[in-house]
């Protein structure tokens, strides 16, 4: 049986996530949605967890982000990142939400809406272990997330030729390049269906794909950045999120 290595105390791989953002910006269409939960700037502006900074009993940070069209000003406020997960949206958003937070990441009282997404970019599996909310997962717990992916990418290997994934950081992920659809009701039932024909096969008492995740507007964890969900236990720690392999379509 394959033995998987998971990462322990990461920081931010610059590369990952500018490979990543690649994959999601090509062909160039709408921006892309930097979003941070719970968060707040420190004094030096890097982002933290709101209760950390103490700015008062019971502040637990407001929701920030940004939208992009330059992946490199993208990178650069993910770097700031200290001890908060970074996701984007996976699907490209309208551009004239720039103006709402224009390369850079501020507090905001509307994040992206499905209605915002241009069209439907990616099939996005979420792969998660079975576990109690709110807390990292276990080593074991990831190996096994890792595994029931590799089991779907070599099952459908047409999937995964037009397909990236990695872990999420307490599980795996599967993206899979759709010819972008059109933003509408019938092509969210076909998502809405596939994901259902993939959670009953592969889902079981361990390991269950999300179903929800056909939401245009859904966001995953962004690639170089942490996922610090709970507290850092060396049981149940940080990791990163990583982009583990591209399909030769994708590559080419």
């Amino acid at each position: 049986m394959r033995r998987y290595s998971v990462p322990k105390r990461p920081d931010f791989d610059e590369q990952s996530a500018r490979d990543f953002l690649s994959l999601l910006t090509v062909p160039p269409v709408g921006c892309v949605e930097l979003r941070v939960l719970r968060a707040a700037f420190d004094r030096q502006g890097f982002v933290c967890r709101g209760e950390d900074i103490g700015l008062g009993q019971g502040f637990a940070g407001t929701t920030l982000a940004g939208w992009f069209d330059d992946d490199e000003r993208l990178i650069a406020q993910a770097s700031r990142l200290h001890g908060v997960s970074g996701y984007v949206a996976i699907n490209p958003v309208r551009l004239d939400l720039l103006a709402r937070s224009d390369n850079r990441l501020s507090r905001v009282r509307h994040t992206t809406r499905d209605a915002d997404i241009v069209c439907i970019r990616w099939l996005y599996l979420d792969i998660d272990p079975q576990r109690p909310p709110e807390i990292s997962s276990t080593d074991a717990e990831v190996a096994k997330a890792l595994e029931r992916r590799d089991a779907i990418l070599n099952d459908h290997p047409e999937l995964a030729a037009t397909a990236a994934w990695g872990c999420s950081g307490n599980g795996a992920w599967i993206l899979i390049r759709l010819p972008d659809y059109p933003n509408d009701p019938e092509h969210a039932t076909v998502l809405r269906s596939a994901l259902t024909v993939l959670d009953r096969k592969y889902s079981d008492d361990l390991v269950r794909i999300d179903t929800a995740t056909a939401n245009p507007s859904r966001l995953i964890g962004l690639p170089g950045t942490i996922k610090a969900k709970g507290c850092n236990r060396p049981e149940r720690p940080w990791r990163r999120v990583t982009l583990d392999g591209i399909g030769k379509a994708l590559s080419a």
